[in-house]
């Protein structure tokens, strides 16, 4: 269950921040690329230990 909330939480931050991407000023735009890319990294990292929970209990 927290594993999902957590690869919930990362696609809610990447939809709020393509809203800074579609900014007509380049820090916000900057600043939601690295938002986003930060949330991937993170929601990656989750899903990397969920398979690995998963092939242990196999």
């Amino acid at each position: 269950m927290q594993h999902l909330l957590k690869v919930l939480a990362a696609i809610i931050v990447i939809t709020y921040s393509l809203h800074l991407v579609n900014a007509r000023n380049d820090l916000l735009v900057f600043s939601g690329v690295a938002v986003i890319l930060a949330a991937l990294y993170f929601l990656f990292r989750e899903l990397d230990q969920v398979f690995e929970q998963l092939k242990s209990k196999l």
